[in-house]
């Protein structure tokens, strides 16, 4: 029976040494902003879905009375540096497929972080492109790391562990083909939200050399 408690006692005060390391190893101090320099060169594969009204122009019901609902196809996100400001920042390029070639539909997008640890935080991103096209995104970042004294140590595990994604987003684009109306009230409009999801992968996965 002594012999028993002792050992009892062993792995107790073995797991707590395992339980306190690891927690130190993820120790979050409020108040303080993460280290997000992990999340730097990472590339993650998602999905986009936009559903907007279309309108014919100003002061006119839209052309359909339901928001549609289209798929996008898919997405290479390639989060490329961090820098440690306050608030931090991530940059992002987004990759695209388009007439058959893969290509940066948005370079250096700047994602700006809101709240969060350094496994899960919300970070926020604006962009607006020549076109007419201006574009809100919350992202949540999801990671999960293999836990210290295994082979990968530190690492994210990929497969669908470490996700990213928004919770929240809208769209406005003005249409400014050639062939578009003078006045600016008579031009095509849509407005809606875009979802993105998705989950990191291997570089060597994509299906594109990226370029700098």
């Amino acid at each position: 029976m002594k012999a028993q408690r002792m050992w009892v006692c062993v792995l107790m005060v073995a797991a707590f040494i395992t339980c306190f390391a690891f927690g130190m190893a993820h120790a979050q101090v409020k108040g303080k902003y993460p280290d997000l320099g992990d999340w730097a060169a990472t590339w993650f594969k998602v999905k986009l879905i936009v559903t907007t009204y279309h309108f014919d122009g100003v002061g006119i019901k839209p052309v359909s009375s339901a928001p549609a609902t289209q798929p996008m196809g898919t997405a290479y996100i390639n989060i490329k540096s961090w820098s440690p400001t306050e608030p931090p920042t991530l940059t992002a390029d987004i990759w695209a497929r388009e007439d058959g070639v893969w290509m940066p539909l948005f370079r250096d997008l700047v994602i700006t972080y809101f709240a969060g640890s350094d496994l899960k935080f919300v970070g926020k991103a604006q962009l607006a492109t020549l076109d007419d096209v201006t574009m809100s995104l919350i992202f949540i970042f999801t990671g999960s790391k293999y836990a210290p004294g295994t082979p990968k140590a530190g690492q994210f595990k990929l497969g669908g562990a470490t996700k990213l994604g928004t919770i929240g987003s809208s769209i406005l684009e003005i249409d400014n083909a050639d062939d578009a109306p003078v006045d600016p009230n008579l031009k095509e409009r849509w407005a809606g939200s875009a979802t993105i999801s998705g989950s990191m992968v291997p570089e060597s996965s994509l299906p594109f050399i990226p370029v700098p």
